[in-house]
């Protein structure tokens, strides 16, 4: 059904049909589609209705939502919601924060995110507290 267009349908039938990690695949197509589509926020909230929240948190980076990614990637992280997927999606995000909070001249806030933000939040948290000396 999904090659010809009729996606609600497919959607359905998965629920009802198949197993649920086929149904979450469908989902997963389906939150594609609706990115690719213009339809950006309800993939977002699609993927956070099924606890894809590095997918949701990839979704707003992409369109450059980091003031959403991030409390997003960090309240996952304090309820033990994210997901150990090996991806850098959590480092990507806390690392765009911290720029985010240097155009603010938040520099206080931009080293604790450039902490979170593994390796290259790392570099960056070095190069900020170079540049503030």
């Amino acid at each position: 059904m999904q090659n010809f267009h009729h996606y609600n349908e497919a959607i359905w039938l998965a629920k009802v049909a198949l197993s649920r990690d086929e149904y979450f695949e469908v989902m997963k197509y389906y939150i594609d589609l609706l990115v690719n589509n213009g339809s950006r926020h309800l993939g977002i909230l699609l993927a956070i209705s099924l606890h894809y929240f590095d997918k949701a948190a990839e979704i707003l980076l992409a369109t450059k939502l980091v003031t959403i990614a991030a409390p997003l990637v960090e309240s996952c992280i304090e309820a033990g919601k994210w997901p150990d997927t090996g991806s850098d999606i959590k480092d990507r995000v806390f690392v765009e924060y911290a720029k985010y909070m240097v155009s603010l001249n938040n520099l206080e806030v931009a080293l604790k995110y450039c902490d979170m933000g593994g390796e290259k939040g790392k570099q960056l948290g070095e190069e900020l507290r170079i540049c503030a000396q």
